[in-house]
């Protein structure tokens, strides 16, 4: 995986160091699919640019989503949709596979007009 730094003013807290890799992309470019890693701890926000859904593979991960606290572990899976933010915790290591997904005119035109509602 290869390192990446992200706007500042996303770090809340610690020094994050993100690593993250593209496994796999759809021909047309709406579909991606890669491997994230990040060591903490740290406390961080996260802007979605496109539909995502992970899969965390190890390590543990504290969200604030919408309104909503919840925590993944191994094995669990969340969706995230574009136009929304997100608070990560990661108190120690998370490494995660993640699908990125384009969600297409109507979903940019509803989040354009109506904002982030779901």
């Amino acid at each position: 995986m290869t390192p990446f730094a992200v706007d500042p003013a996303w770090v809340k807290s610690g020094t994050p160091n993100f690593r993250a890799t593209e496994t796999a992309r759809s021909p047309d470019g709406k579909t991606i699919v890669g491997q994230w890693a990040c060591d903490g701890p740290t406390t961080f926000e996260w802007t979605f640019g496109l539909d995502e859904t992970v899969h965390l593979l190890d390590g543990e991960v504290h969200v604030e989503y919408l309104g909503r606290k919840f925590t993944l572990k191994p094995g669990d899976t969340a969706t995230f949709h574009h136009g929304t933010k997100a608070t990560w915790t990661v108190p120690e290591k998370a490494h995660k596979v993640y699908v990125l997904h384009h969600p297409g005119f109507w979903a940019h035109l509803r989040q354009k007009y109506f904002g982030a509602s779901h």
